[in-house]
């Protein structure tokens, strides 16, 4: 980020630009952000990054020699993937060069703060990085030292910067002979070998190690030795581990040993997929949220400066990572050990995110260490917002959309435990969002997503008001009533109100600040509300009598304005109310389930076979039926609630089903299984170690246990390794015993344990 001027001076002037804030140092000078002195600008697009000689240095002829080399370098090199040169001076007193400003964090601070990329986005990092070396080749000059540092990342993509060791191809070498010259971690064998071996070829080497490091948030040659990270790069013995399969083959051609056998940069451009460049690039919710943070701090500066204000009376905004720094100094800790399985820890993502938010702002605990095809759209409109992010481009194109709806923890009407196409389509994560860690009240169920705030409801009708996009707790509610209600009473958001059943009642709270809205009594008598469920603004919920006569009673509830809509007695102790395909499916312990008309309450069939527990498919309104005794799942008709077909036993999870007809679920044999659910034919199956919760998310299946989240491609896995495994970073003393409840959105999973820990990760 920006570091402040000293206190106490006057503006610093560097030819006809004034710095406004410091952005770094390199291995000879210091980078300031700065904008004309006659003509001062908040818009970060108008500014420039100036590079000046450190005043330490001692400016000979030689060294002056160098740095118009470096000029004579940006000079020749141009493309949309270059910070181009805008002015300079080598015959200054104090020689300087000003290049385009972006207003972005390095790929190494990106990583470091928010994690890896998603595949997605290194491809298209990978495409636009190897057109800028084809550019820079193309005009004969070389990098040198292409490393995460040396890549910022802008809302339009990626810009290569610092060409302070770039070499022509037919200069002289300024350096002694075997000088290396290069950053460790994400040098070529020719750069060990000495300045003069260097060829194009050794920056698509570079290329290959920063691709592999975006990926997996390490370098393919890191050590905690420096002599082994030399040893590994001579032999070209690189770790791949944590780069998915899909970009392995590509980053190791541009890793082999022989410069011959590596593919040129516009080669390079193709094996990635090449085609048009992106229109919006698809950077993930956590770099756009860094993004903004730097437009924002940019925007700042400038205003100062517009103002006639000192910038020395800014506060200061340490670098998390420095803007140019010779070597990385900290990164996500390694994968997991394993040959064949593709792991990205969340513990490494939260990690980052932590530092991040200690240093930036006091209050926001993430860890906690000091005291020990769409999803569904409820009460808001369908589809992501446009060009409200802050990562807009100046160009006008539109910056990555943002939620715009509500996701319930169920995945939606029918509760199919499926959060379609929007689990990982990255323009249906909150504004902002990077990795977090929160605290609430113990007994904590089910959580709901809005764009601004999860809600989360505790025991006693608690209820709790988390920043989606970082987990800083925005308000709370105490318990109304006495000990924890049965059943998971997730919260009902409707507009910008939240509504949460406890024993009193519902309870509203205003979605943005917590305030008492007024409530909806329950009906008079002896009765205690057993479970709810939320579908197109209507809460349907059933109750069970205190008089302990085994009768129950269901009711529905329009919270628009607080109007019950029916009321319907049930002659059993009701089970987890189920609202899909125009149905209320209501279990009733010892009785036979019934099914009522969501608009009028009316019984409209009573099934014969024994169930606990129903999950709706929407599309084709059959009805799966489980909790039985023989743990079997039977596929029930919608109309009349007759067994169709049997289907495999949901011991440990499930079953959830997909919108195209596919239901996974997790057997007694701790085996993952999935079926067609219009045939019942078997599709594929994986031993697995067990379960508690199972989720669809777009293309992958979801298990989650106490420890981990492990995500499998719904088209069936290769192998019983082929699979991704995120861990959660827990805080001290914490040892989950059972799985947190779920839900995903943008490639986001937040994660809700009974015992108050609240965390959000990358999907896996």
């Amino acid at each position: 980020m920006l570091e402040a001027l000293p206190p106490g001076r006057p503006p610093m002037l560097v030819g006809p630009y004034r710095l406004l804030a410091g952005l770094g140092a390199g291995g000879m000078g210091e980078v300031h952000l700065a904008c004309r002195a006659d003509a001062p600008t908040a818009d970060p697009y108008r500014m420039v990054a100036v590079k000046t000689v450190r005043s330490d240095l001692e400016v000979d002829g030689d060294f002056r020699t160098r740095f118009r080399r470096e000029i004579a370098a940006a000079r020749r090199v141009d493309g949309p993937g270059v910070a181009r040169l805008v002015d300079a001076d080598a015959d200054a007193p104090s020689p300087w060069l000003a290049t385009e400003y972006v207003p972005g964090p390095s790929l190494a601070e990106a990583v470091v703060r928010s994690g890896a990329l998603p595949v997605a986005a290194v491809r298209a990092l990978g495409v636009a990085l190897a057109r800028a070396l084809t550019d820079v080749h193309r005009v004969e000059v070389l990098h040198r030292d292409l490393k995460p540092a040396n890549v910022l990342l802008g809302a339009g993509g990626p810009k290569l910067i610092d060409f302070g060791i770039a070499q022509a191809f037919e200069a002289t070498a300024l350096t002694s002979t075997g000088l290396v010259v290069g950053s460790p971690g994400f040098m070529s064998p020719e750069h060990l070998a000495g300045s003069r071996a260097v060829v194009p070829a050794s920056d698509v080497f570079c290329l290959g190690a920063v691709l592999a490091f975006a990926a997996s948030g390490r370098g393919p040659f890191q050590d905690d030795e420096m002599a082994a990270v030399v040893y590994r790069i001579i032999r070209a013995d690189a770790d791949l581990t944590g780069v998915p399969e899909e970009l392995r083959p590509v980053v190791e051609r541009c890793l082999r040993l022989d410069p011959a056998e590596r593919p040129s940069a516009a080669e390079v451009v193709g094996l990635l997929g090449g085609g048009v460049a992106p229109e919006v690039f698809p950077w993930p919710g956590g770099v756009l949220s860094l993004l903004a943070e730097y437009g924002e701090a940019a925007r700042t500066a400038g205003e100062a400066a517009a103002s006639g204000a000192g910038v020395a009376d800014l506060p200061t905004l340490g670098p998390v990572v420095p803007y140019s720094p010779t070597a990385m100094t900290s990164r996500p800790v390694d994968p997991a050990d394993g040959p064949a399985v593709r792991r990205r820890p969340w513990g490494a993502v939260v990690a980052g995110a932590v530092a991040v938010a200690v240093l930036a702002t006091v209050g926001v605990v993430l860890l906690n260490r000091a005291d020990g095809d769409g999803g569904t759209s409820t009460g808001g409109a369908s589809g992501p917002s446009a060009s409200s992010s802050p990562g807009a481009s100046r160009t006008g194109s539109p910056a990555p959309a943002t939620l715009n709806k509500v996701v319930l923890p169920y995945g939606g009407p029918g509760r199919p435990e499926d959060f379609g196409g929007a689990a990982t389509d990255r323009a249906y994560r909150p504004a902002g969002w990077s990795p977090w860690t929160a605290r609430v009240e113990p007994g904590v169920g089910a959580c709901t997503l809005t764009p601004k705030v999860l809600v989360c409801p505790g025991s006693g009708g608690s209820v709790t008001g988390l920043a989606a996009a970082d987990g800083k707790q925005l308000w709370e509610v105490p318990s109304r009533g006495e000990g924890t209600p049965s059943g998971a009473h997730y919260p009902a958001v409707v507009g910008d109100t939240v509504y949460v059943t406890d024993p009193t009642g519902v309870a509203a709270y205003g979605l943005a600040d917590g305030t008492a809205r007024g409530s909806v009594p329950p009906p008079k008598g002896d009765w205690a509300v057993k479970s709810t469920d939320l579908v197109d603004g209507v809460l349907y919920s059933t109750y069970f009598s205190l008089r302990e006569d085994g009768s129950g009673l269901a009711t529905a509830v329009r919270l628009a304005d607080r109007e019950e809509l029916w009321r319907t007695p049930l002659d059993g102790t009701p089970e987890q109310v189920v609202v899909g395909g125009g149905r209320v499916l209501v279990p009733l312990g010892l009785e036979r389930p019934v099914a009522l008309d969501a608009g009028t309450g009316r019984v409209v069939a009573r099934s014969t076979e024994d169930c606990g527990a129903f999950v709706v498919h929407e599309k084709s309104g059959s009805v799966l039926c489980s909790g039985r005794e023989d743990r079997s799942v039977v596929v029930l008709d919608s109309r009349t609630l007759k067994a169709v077909r049997t289907l495999g036993t949901a011991d440990k999870a499930g079953p959830a089903v997909r919108a195209d007809g596919l239901v996974a679920m997790v057997d007694g044999n701790s085996t993952l299984v999935t079926y067609d659910l219009a045939s019942g034919r078997e599709r594929w199956r994986v031993p697995y170690a067990g379960a508690d919760r199972v989720y669809f998310a777009g293309d992958r299946v979801l298990t989650v246990d106490a420890e981990s989240v492990n995500s499998y491609p719904a088209a069936g896995p290769s192998g019983e390794n082929d699979y991704e495994q995120y861990r959660p970073n827990l805080p001290d003393g914490v040892d989950p015993q059972v799985a947190g409840d779920a839900l995903a959105s943008g490639g986001a999973a937040f994660l809700s344990f009974p015992d108050g820990l609240v965390v959000s990760g990358y999907l896996p």
